[in-house]
């Protein structure tokens, strides 16, 4: 069954995923800077966020960007927002990897799909939880993206930081976005 609505969360993540053939015919439909084959476009997912000394171009690790808090504080405070809207992390990327938020976010957003009868506080965990963990580090991972001649994820990132930006901006607003 397809739902009715994309969920934009799950979109990102399955986005900035590790790129497979199908991703890269995608890209290759949508954007303009895509690697001409699936080899260099894998090099360019493990150049930006993968690989490098002493860290990637460009890592998805909100830690990595928060110098005004220790690292196991940051990691704690999202493990702590999963915890408390039953969300199992069954990944093995790190509580504060941006493919596990973008997972919390889309399991937030399926539960106001399905009328979670706490539509309210749904509502405001995902403004809080977007304003205090992906707002404030989006920007600079974006901007690292673009310096690193980073393409199509660079593009991303910065559609995501927007997405992210409106959500906080709009907190009326119900289910990914919209009303």
């Amino acid at each position: 069954m397809v739902p009715d609505e994309l969920n934009v969360w799950a979109t990102f993540r399955y986005s900035l995923g590790y790129p497979d053939a199908e991703r890269h015919a995608r890209f290759q439909a949508v954007f303009e800077s895509v690697p001409a084959t699936l080899e260099d476009l894998h090099a360019l997912h493990i150049r930006l966020f993968e690989a490098g000394a002493p860290q990637p171009q460009c890592p998805l690790l909100e830690s990595a960007y928060v110098l005004t808090r220790p690292p196991g504080d940051v990691v704690l405070e999202n493990k702590l927002f999963y915890q408390h809207f039953g969300l199992k992390v069954e990944t093995r990327a790190a509580p504060d990897h941006l493919f596990t938020q973008l997972e919390f976010l889309a399991w937030l957003d399926h539960c106001l799909a399905e009328g979670n009868s706490d539509t309210e506080s749904l509502v405001r965990a995902r403004r809080e939880f977007t304003e205090r963990h992906l707002v404030h580090w989006l920007p600079k991972a974006s901007r690292l993206a673009e310096q690193a001649n980073g393409g199509l994820y660079a593009q991303l990132l910065s559609t995501l930081e927007s997405e992210a930006a409106h959500l906080v901006a709009a907190p009326s607003k119900n289910y990914c976005g919209r009303e």
